[in-house]
């Protein structure tokens, strides 16, 4: 069989796109009309190639700005401040460092009604697999499956409490009501337990980007060390346990920390789970356009301007103090640019001394200093100010969309699971030894102690920008307190986003999480 790994064409993400803005029920059913026969499915391999209609619409979740970088900018990590007329937006991005989101939110509409979209196309497939004969569809069925509770952890993780919606078959008034937390979590831990014996243990370029056995047991760690915030018990020994199975798959840290997140890491050995962007076939990563000032268009020959948006919060940049031959400390750029000759890159439009508002200038000048002190949230936040997100190395060239690979789940998060675990439960010189696996990757030398809030720290440190950062401050208890520009305590029930109020409208069945 041909080594596969899903680098989804354009039309199939197109074909995601044009329903994504629809109900979490059926949407559309003429997509995959052409589906339906023994003749398209009639190998395991074309099994395969049909499994990855089910994975597109992951690239516009993770890929857009809302995705796993911008996820972190409503925690200690990452903002979009306004700067000037730039980047108000009605005002979605002060709410969200601020925990101030409502239901009609346009993120907390999207990432669900891309989430239901992808648990539908499982439910789809798995439909028309099972009405196959001939071939068998086991393994393909099993995948869909743990890729659907994949989905549905998102959900449960975001939103808290949803609709469990497992079956395609269903009336063309099918309304799915509410089920609560512990519900959905039930139902993944089920879902995956029953599908793990039929998944396979293949790792490598045959499975990059799928749900295998070892990103189906990923899936469950992270279920179960944050039981206790999603079911109030924890479940730590059972997170142990799947960690400990992930071990075995025989991962390992790759020597070049930036080497995870470049043009294609499809070999690196510490990818789990991840993404292979591609600019023409799989067009969806902006994070170059999103966070680089206007002036570095030109520096990186980029094809579409840039945009000045999410920078590095200044109480991130400053973990790197200890030890500033951290290589992590390069996942933001920040001070003078040049362009490769040595020239500086200079900005005409910085802002110019006005006695009107005279703390309202740039001090450097034309010459673009990428300062890590941001002067303010809003409403006029410097244009320079924020050190940038370089943690995805930028590809000179690049149009709209840039072809770096993304992670979703890769090892250095389990070897920092599997410290947090041994911590929780009263070894913290066995935490030690694997937390010392990653800092000595970052060129560091080896901590002496570990507390839960170093861990923190280390786990800011190594997953930046990669989507993590609110479910760990969540777990940690640190997620609503007062920081930078967030000057109340959050309210308790802001650790789930509102059920998005469009999907309120159109189904009575649905409930409100409390507080919105």
């Amino acid at each position: 069989m041909k080594k596969i790994f899903f680098t989804i064409k354009l039309v199939l993400v197109a074909v995601l796109i044009v329903g994504s803005q629809q109900s979490c029920t059926k949407l559309d059913e003429r997509v995959y009309s052409d589906l339906n026969g023994d003749k398209l499915f009639d190998n395991p391999e074309n099994l395969i190639y049909g499994l990855g209609v089910a994975y597109t619409n992951l690239y516009q979740l993770v890929g857009h700005k809302y995705g796993v970088v911008g996820m972190d900018a409503g925690t200690d990590l990452l903002v979009v401040p306004q700067r000037g007329g730039d980047w108000y937006d009605g005002g979605e991005w002060i709410r969200y460092h601020r925990h101030q989101w409502t239901p009609t939110e346009g993120y907390v509409a999207r990432a669900w009604n891309i989430l239901y979209f992808g648990i539908n196309t499982c439910n789809r497939l798995i439909f028309t697999f099972e009405a196959l004969e001939g071939v068998d569809t086991a393994p393909a069925i099993a995948e869909l499956k743990g890729l659907r509770a994949f989905y549905y952890w998102w959900l449960v993780d975001i939103y808290g409490n949803v609709p469990i919606v497992d079956s395609f078959d269903v009336p063309a008034d099918f309304k799915p009501e509410t089920k609560s937390r512990q519900e959905v979590y039930d139902f993944i831990e089920s879902e995956l337990r029953e599908v793990m014996p039929y998944l396979s243990r293949s790792t490598g370029l045959d499975y990059f980007g799928r749900v295998n056995y070892y990103v189906a047991q990923t899936i469950l760690a992270n279920l179960y060390i944050n039981a206790e915030v999603y079911t109030g018990t924890p479940q730590w020994d059972k997170a142990m346990a799947a960690v400990d199975s992930v071990m075995t798959g025989g991962y390992s840290l790759s020597g070049d920390f930036f080497s995870n997140f470049r043009e294609n890491a499809t070999t690196s050995p510490e990818y789990i789970f991840g993404l292979h962007f591609d600019n023409v076939d799989a067009p969806a990563f902006e994070v170059h356009l999103f966070t680089l000032h206007y002036n570095l268009a030109a520096k990186y020959q980029f094809e579409d301007a840039t945009w000045n948006g999410i920078c590095a919060q200044e109480s991130f940049f400053h973990l790197f103090d200890a030890d500033t031959n951290d290589v992590r400390r390069n996942s933001v750029l920040f001070g003078f640019q040049h362009f490769d000759d040595g020239t500086l890159v200079e900005d005409p439009s910085f802002e110019k001394f006005n006695p009107a508002d005279p703390t309202y200038r740039d001090p450097d000048g034309a010459p673009l200093n990428l300062t890590p002190k941001i002067n303010m949230l809003e409403p006029k936040c410097l244009r320079q100010a924020g050190a940038r997100v370089a943690k995805y190395p930028f590809i000179v060239g690049s149009d709209r969309y840039t072809s770096n690979d993304v992670p979703i789940f890769r090892y250095a998060d389990i070897l920092l699971m599997k410290a947090e675990l041994l911590l929780r439960t009263g070894d913290a010189g066995g935490a030690l030894e694997y937390v010392n696996q990653v800092r000595t990757r970052a060129g560091i030398i080896p901590a002496t102690e570990v507390t839960m809030e170093s861990l923190l720290d280390e786990r800011a440190r190594e997953l930046f920008a990669e989507g993590h950062r609110r479910t760990d401050m969540i777990r940690f208890g640190t997620y609503g307190n007062i920081r930078w520009e967030k000057p109340e305590q959050s309210a308790t029930y802001t650790t789930i986003w509102p059920i998005p109020q469009a999907q309120i409208d159109v189904n009575p069945n649905l409930v409100q999480n409390t507080g919105y």
